[in-house]
């Protein structure tokens, strides 16, 4: 590419800062919010270090995204290796969800977070990508590289895990107010 530093500056700030708000959501739901800053702000060093790598024809978004996803895998790997620390009941911390709004007003309950909190973090990702930042399933599945098939797996059993979170919710009345079941609010990709 060959790009000069004016040019790749203008680059770049066209292509891949407008996607900076989707990838903190995202990092806030894979690490939560006192990391979700350190997790974008690499992603996106990254982004830079690498964006004369960048195929500019392709979707600057999904490969944010990919970068974000290798970066908390790093990170996570690394973290495996540190003994964690005896918690007691009252230094628990309860995840955080920093989404927009608007869109939790209308679209999620502290029931439905908390099921999505309960996923497996392969799953939970699936979900977040293809039904939250509307990623199709041939994106998702090179965000996450794995096969298609994977990704349509990962998602059918994320969703049908999520209703029975849900409905176990339900059950022991912690719920809060009613939710509609995941099937009710996602929209069918192609």
């Amino acid at each position: 590419m060959g790009l000069n530093l004016t040019n790749r500056s203008s680059l770049f700030e066209a292509n891949a800062l407008p996607h900076l708000r989707a990838l903190y959501r995202m990092a806030c739901q894979l690490v939560g919010p006192q990391a979700a800053d350190d997790l974008v702000q690499e992603t996106f060093l990254r982004a830079w270090k690498y964006f004369e790598t960048f195929d500019s024809t392709t979707n600057c978004r999904a490969w944010l995204f990919r970068i974000l996803r290798n970066t908390w895998i790093t990170r996570w790997r690394k973290s495996r290796l540190e003994l964690p620390l005896a918690e007691d009941e009252a230094g628990m911390i309860e995840p955080y969800y920093d989404w927009e709004a608007e869109f939790l007003r209308g679209e999620f309950s502290a029931g439905v977070k908390r099921a999505l909190s309960d996923l497996p973090a392969d799953y939970r990702m699936a979900i977040l990508l293809a039904d939250v930042e509307e990623f199709t399933y041939e994106e998702v599945a090179r965000i996450m590289e794995c096969p298609i098939g994977t990704v349509m797996s990962r998602l059918n059993r994320a969703r049908r895990m999520l209703v029975r979170l849900i409905q176990a919710q339900r059950d022991e009345g912690i719920a809060g107010r009613p939710v509609l079941l995941p099937e009710q609010t996602l929209r069918r990709k192609q």
